[in-house]
């Protein structure tokens, strides 16, 4: 190599060096390549963190983001029908009981199946969902506090792919999966459920199933309990 070579200098440098100068040399780049393996990790770490994520927690249970409904509105003409929508909730008087977006999440295990978070359920269901969120507006968030829904309208592929079952009100946009938004315990949440649909009585049509941790379902296409 040229004399003038970067390369050969360091070489002629470091051949020099005593053998306790050159073990000291190759514990510096040692700790230096370490440190700059660490930098890295810390930045593909902050990096992976300040992604934003496709979900956010209800209690336990993931739901689609805002960021991500808006997206699902960009599609296709997933805007207008909405509009229909939320126009048809107030119309029906029941726009005030529950955030419309809400009534279009599928679940809270989309990401495990594979399936839109959100889908906007025919035209011919919509009356379906009108007693439902009457009842949970005037019955269900008196008796337990401000709800949060986790599953409402779901496709038949959504349904399958998750394992409900092939009569889920869901289906037909008649039931939804709420968590409360308070702190309420399982054992009381459930005292309180089992208490107001023994009140309201089979003229209410209301059904009520329990679930795991603070889960529930509710509906009003007959009267029953699980």
């Amino acid at each position: 190599m040229p004399s003038g070579n970067p390369l050969s200098r360091f070489r002629r440098r470091y051949d020099h060096l005593s053998p306790s100068q050159q073990t000291n040399w190759w514990v510096v780049v040692g700790v230096a390549a370490l440190l700059l393996l660490l930098l890295l990790g810390l930045w593909v770490y902050l990096l992976f963190e300040a992604r934003e994520k496709p979900y956010m927690d209800l209690k336990g249970y993931r739901v689609a983001t805002p960021a991500s409904f808006n997206a699902f509105l960009r599609t296709g003409a997933n805007r207008r029908k909405f509009d229909q929508f939320a126009r048809f909730l107030q119309e029906a008087g029941v726009a005030d009981a529950i955030e419309p977006e809400s009534l279009l999440r599928q679940g809270s295990d989309w990401l495990d199946i594979d399936e839109p978070p959100f889908a906007i359920p025919p035209r011919d269901y919509w009356p379906n969902i009108v007693a439902t969120l009457r009842l949970l507006r005037d019955e269900v968030v008196p008796a337990i506090g401000p709800v949060d829904i986790v599953s409402a309208f779901r496709t038949d592929s959504y349904n399958r792919k998750a394992g409900g079952s092939h009569k889920s009100k869901h289906r037909t946009f008649c039931g939804v999966d709420l968590v409360p938004r308070s702190n309420i315990g399982r054992s009381e949440l459930i005292e309180e459920l089992r208490n107001l649909h023994a009140r309201l009585g089979p003229d209410s049509q209301m059904g009520l199933g329990i679930y795991s941790g603070v889960r529930f379902h509710v509906d009003t296409c007959g009267f029953r309990r699980w």
